[in-house]
């Protein structure tokens, strides 16, 4: 094994283990007694924090797009454990006294993406996923350099128009589609 996937092996390992500890602490006291996070950080000096009613949950969905939505939800604190279970899937990145940030990585496109996406020519020579048309330059993910001559040696001159104004991507077959449609197109460099 290469000393890059040992790397990864044991990365992976222990973020697991790192997220198993923290939802084990938040998931003790589900019979309505302090959670032993409670405990610990009324031990801590910061029982004033935990005694408060509400704690705060950022739920970030990461899109194969590029975009990253957040989404703040507030959750009372002897209620946690129990809301803890409806975002199986989710990653914790980051867990601290009041708040926590849960991350799911989407397979999919984003609602955005799907509402205005427009696939084209960035001003850089890339192949870019828009919001809105290429025209307003709001770009929101690059895929790869174009070898534009190539391009236009290849192609119809009306579908080489359509790529510079913008191809509309409405859902993820379209986009995956469009960006493995240019591939042939990528720059080498040479």
């Amino acid at each position: 094994m290469t000393e890059k996937k040992k790397w990864m092996v044991y990365a992976t390992w222990g973020a697991a283990l790192a997220t198993g500890v923290v939802v084990g602490i938040l998931l003790v006291g589900k019979d309505g007694n302090d959670s032993l996070l409670a405990r610990l950080l009324t031990h801590a000096g910061k029982a004033d924090v935990v005694a408060g009613t509400s704690y705060e949950l950022v739920l970030a969905r990461h899109y194969l797009c590029g975009v990253r939505e957040e989404e703040q939800v507030s959750v009372r604190t002897n209620q946690l454990a129990d809301i803890m279970g409806n975002y199986n899937g989710w990653e914790i990145v980051r867990a601290e006294p009041i708040k926590m940030t849960l991350m799911k990585r989407e397979q999919d496109i984003a609602p955005a993406c799907k509402e205005n996406g427009h696939i084209g020519i960035a001003a850089d020579g890339m192949l870019a996923l828009f919001h809105g048309l290429p025209a307003e330059q709001d770009v929101v993910q690059t895929f790869y350099r174009i070898d534009t001559a190539k391009m236009e040696a290849s192609l119809p001159k009306e579908e080489w128009e359509n790529l510079k104004r913008g191809i509309r991507i409405r859902n993820l077959a379209e986009y995956n589609s469009v960006v493995s449609t240019y591939g042939e197109f990528q720059w080498s460099g040479r």
